[in-house]
């Protein structure tokens, strides 16, 4: 019984309260009829690939908060690609195409999500959200490691910041206030920091760059009061 609770689980929380005894007692009678003791391979399998389209790629329209944070990204990507990253003929370690730096990538992936989420695939709009953000994470630090032409810390954390949000049911105008409340404060954080290091170069002698640092933190430190508020929502999302 145990092995079959277990396959089950790959499924949304709300689907499992709706159908999980149904299903178990599908397999087992399907396992008993055979005289098997526990799932085959190709079941499990069948199970865990069902339960995965089920949390991340079934039909589910997002609303009017979740559209929002889904507008919001996307709306914030091109405008970055378009002012800020935008620069054709320019010829440079991290250059993508006409852009400045990688961050065309991250607002390819949250057009799309947007795409998905006003086409009633709001699973899958959540989804890429979420990967947008370890994506963006590493093309800040690879911009930071090899002196490409951007993402800025401030950019980068907007982007990780506005992924999350995205990723993240938002069920209310607080949830919405929450987020925004959060990145609005991190951002102005980092923009803060980077004055007073600037300011102080003793502190900035340092080949890290304490500035940067304290900025990182931050927006660890941002992402964290982001998320926590609508943690026990990743678990029971659908």
């Amino acid at each position: 019984m145990a092995r079959y609770r277990k396959l089950v689980r790959w499924y949304p929380a709300n689907w499992q309260k709706r159908n999980g005894e149904a299903i178990v007692s599908v397999l087992m009678d399907e396992d008993d009829a055979h005289g098997r003791i526990a799932p085959t391979l190709s079941s499990s399998l069948t199970v865990v690939a069902a339960g995965l389209y089920e949390r991340f790629i079934a039909p589910e329209r997002l609303n009017r908060f979740g559209l929002g944070t889904q507008i919001a990204a996307a709306t914030f990507s091109v405008w970055y690609l378009a002012v800020i990253a935008w620069a054709p003929g320019i010829s440079y370690a991290g250059t993508v195409g006409p852009f400045s730096n990688p961050s065309a990538i991250v607002g390819v992936m949250l057009g799309i999500g947007l795409v998905c989420a006003l086409l009633g695939r709001g699973r899958t709009a959540r989804l890429i959200a979420m990967l947008s953000v370890p994506v963006t994470i590493l093309i800040g630090i690879l911009s930071a490691s090899y002196s490409w032409l951007g993402p800025g810390l401030p950019a980068v954390v907007i982007f990780v910041g506005l992924g999350i949000a995205a990723g993240v049911p938002l069920r209310s105008a607080s949830d919405v206030g929450r987020a925004l409340g959060a990145l609005f404060l991190v951002v102005l954080g980092i923009l803060l920091s980077q004055i007073v290091f600037a300011r102080l170069p003793v502190l900035t002698s340092s080949p890290a760059g304490l500035g940067t640092a304290a900025g990182a933190v931050a927006s660890f430190a941002g992402a964290l009061a982001l998320l926590w508020p609508l943690r026990p929502r990743l678990r029971h999302k659908h």
